[in-house]
């Protein structure tokens, strides 16, 4: 699959500063993004007064996103022969946006007074852009279609809302589990993993199948920045990292996510799992050619598989509970409206169209994710079990419905400067080079010492 298409979802990742310097195992890993103003405002005004369209007219929205060019058909033929036929006055447009300088290109776009009625950003992103005064604020949509909006899996609008505001709405959903071999598993005698395993499943597992005279680790791709910690922490009743998805006041480093940072680091150490500057650029080449027994990812892998290995036996469990529950990454892209809209209501129908039914065409034929309105996540399911591959299916709709959502980066304009503060340091302790674990407390005084000089 064309990197353009396999990484689609996540190309909010490539957009954002994050805290990872070295290991690039999910979608929070790659750390580019533009300056940006990150103050907010308290004078927003409404642009989504009573606005619509002259009875009989028909009008043309447009729609900008990084998507490939197979889900843009998708898209257009959900647009031309499902959205228009139900809203007859209503044309819908896409303009590809540019893969490499997306975000570079919308702030373009509304600067020039060229910006589209929808486009497409991540939850992060998006944050950045209300802050800015960029966005249309659907707040009052959003009260007054209290049925549509109680069909989202739960949690996952938390992210395009900030203060009270809703600014945007979730598409579709990344969640991270497993992905595993299972030949090389039953060569180990190790059964298939269920959907109720554990950390410490994973990690006996992970034991087993490392082989150190090969070069070999146990498990690749493991989250191993704080935000993945995170999810180790809460899940045996730990503190969350951030105290906000979109308005991050404070970090904290309790105990449990101490002892998570410990055994990871001893996993490192012991060469169960990569360190945290491994190079991580073939790892899904060489789980697709059979070489690798479990890798943790995103979904989207998913359908990379189903295209491009027909022979591999392999299987996708959810991300493993912890003593006390569950616990899975915040992680969604969706749509967002400019400001001083022309048509803020039919444009307001195109979002709940784009961040829904919309879906139910486009993953028939690229099933890359889940679609965040529970309604329309079915077809995601329904594809992958129709293409042989149940366990994945049912690992998704697990994940999906799993409530507790840690964030999987910061959702703030100064991300970047929390990064320089804490990588160095945080890799140096977890690959065992220098520091203890209450270098983590120090580094969290140290980023909560940023935030409040904001």
């Amino acid at each position: 699959m064309k990197r353009k298409k396999a990484m689609a979802i996540v190309m909010v990742a490539a957009m954002t500063v994050t805290m990872l310097a070295g290991c690039g195992n999910s979608a929070s890993d790659t750390a580019a993004t533009p300056a940006a103003d990150s103050a907010a405002t308290d004078t927003r005004a409404d642009s989504t007064a009573d606005t619509s369209a002259d009875s009989g007219e028909v009008i043309t929205l447009r729609v900008v996103d990084w998507e490939s060019d197979e889900m843009n058909a998708a898209m257009q033929d959900a647009f031309d022969n499902v959205f228009s036929v139900e809203h007859p006055n209503i044309k819908v447009e896409i303009v590809e946006g540019s893969y490499s300088d997306y975000s570079q290109q919308m702030n373009a776009m509304i600067t020039a007074g060229e910006a589209p009625d929808v486009f497409q950003l991540g939850y992060d992103q998006g944050c950045s852009f209300y802050k800015k005064n960029l966005l249309t604020d659907w707040t009052d949509k959003v009260a007054a279609d209290s049925e549509f909006m109680d069909g989202f899996y739960e949690g996952t609008v938390d992210g395009w809302q900030y203060d009270g505001k809703t600014y945007g709405l979730p598409g579709l959903v990344n969640v991270y589990g497993i992905f595993y071999n299972k030949d090389i598993l039953a060569n180990a005698g190790l059964d298939e993993p269920s959907a109720d395993w554990t950390w410490d499943d994973l990690f006996e597992y992970a034991e087993k199948l490392k082989d150190p005279s090969a070069n070999k680790f146990g498990l690749y791709g493991l989250n191993t920045d704080i935000f993945g910690l995170t999810n180790i922490s809460v899940s045996e009743g730990g503190s969350p990292f951030v105290d906000s998805l979109t308005h991050t006041t404070k970090v904290t480093v309790d105990d449990k996510l101490k002892e998570a940072a410990e055994k990871v680091a001893g996993l490192i150490a012991d060469g169960t799992i990569p360190g945290r500057t491994y190079e991580t650029a073939n790892q899904l080449s060489a789980f697709e050619a059979g070489e690798m027994g479990m890798l943790f990812y995103g979904q989207w892998e998913v359908d990379s598989l189903i295209r491009n290995c027909p022979d591999l036996n392999w299987g996708y469990a959810p991300i493993p509970k912890g003593s006390v529950k569950a616990a899975e990454s915040y992680d969604t892209v969706g749509w967002v409206s400019p400001k001083d809209l022309k048509y803020p209501d039919e444009t307001w129908e195109l979002m709940k169209f784009m961040s829904s039914e919309m879906y139910e065409t486009v993953l028939t034929k690229t099933p890359v994710a889940a679609c965040a309105h529970a309604a329309s996540a079915d077809v995601f399911y329904n594809t992958v079990k129709d293409n042989g591959h149940e366990d994945a299916a049912e690992a998704v709709k697990t994940m999906m419905a799993i409530e507790t959502k840690n964030a999987i980066r910061y959702a703030a304009d100064w991300s970047g400067d929390a990064g320089k503060l804490w990588d160095p340091d945080f890799n140096n302790f977890m690959d065992g080079k220098s520091g203890t674990v209450d270098t983590l407390t120090d580094l969290a005084q140290k980023v909560n010492d940023l935030i409040a000089a904001q």
